[in-house]
């Protein structure tokens, strides 16, 4: 199956944050598609995303299993969540996010970090 460069799977509640994703990743070239279970994910990994985004405040049981499938396919996973939420983001960190933020970092540093991701995926295709 071809790769679908350029692909973002995000599981956001968060109206302003899933519309601002979609906003910086088509400046970038790609695109998103918004999921909203693990079940949901692990379906689309076959398309081989650039990248996966988790709102860890929308997360449900059993997401730590689909970051681990995730990072099988060889898809980055980035997780974000409020700063003071220190036992998600450790959790995060523990079941393989390639990298864990702050709500207050994505909203700042969305594009330099979409663009990490989707340059990667122009690059590796």
């Amino acid at each position: 199956m071809e790769a679908a460069v350029k692909t973002v799977l995000a599981w956001v509640d968060n109206l302003m944050f899933s519309v601002r994703i979609g906003e910086v990743a088509s400046a970038l070239g790609g695109h998103v598609i918004l999921v909203s279970s693990n079940e949901e994910i692990i379906e689309k990994l076959d398309i081989y995303p650039s990248l996966v985004i988790l709102d860890l405040t929308a997360v449900t049981e059993g997401w730590q299993k689909t970051v681990a499938q995730a990072r099988e396919t060889g898809v980055p996973v980035l997780a974000y969540g409020p700063h003071v939420d220190v036992d998600a983001r450790q959790a995060a960190e523990e079941a393989g996010c390639d990298e864990v933020v702050a709500n207050s970092k994505l909203r700042i540093d969305l594009p330099n970090l979409l663009a990490k991701y989707l340059t990667n995926a122009e690059a590796s295709y």
